[in-house]
């Protein structure tokens, strides 16, 4: 029967780290070396997120005449507003903190209020 539970338990924590979350707020610094994002959340406090190569990018109404283009990187800049699905993966080490890992970064190219 304990077998049966903590089956069912890793099953279940399985599932609920797999699931993506949304992250919105600024970009409030960008680290090269690590290629890791520092953004002001809109829920409150900063958060550290990773970027991944196979991290997809959009970049809305960014393009020639508002159109919408793919981003890399290089296009994140300080003060831009976006939305990400991030994931937690799980720590090497015990002990250790995780830092979130963005799936797809969206940025908004429109004029901001201030």
């Amino acid at each position: 029967m304990k077998k049966i539970l903590f089956l069912a338990a890793c099953i279940v924590g399985s599932t609920l780290m797999a699931d993506s979350v949304k992250l919105e707020g600024t970009i409030a610094q960008i680290y090269d070396n690590n290629k890791t994002l520092l953004i002001d959340s809109i829920y409150g406090g900063r958060m550290a997120i990773k970027v991944l190569p196979n991290t997809e990018i959009e970049m809305d109404d960014c393009g020639i005449f508002g159109t919408d283009k793919e981003g890399t990187f290089r296009d994140l800049k300080v003060g831009d507003f976006l939305e990400s699905k991030i994931f937690y993966g799980m720590p090497i080490t015990p002990n250790t903190q995780v830092i979130p890992v963005a799936r797809k970064i969206e940025i908004q190219c429109y004029k901001k209020a201030y």
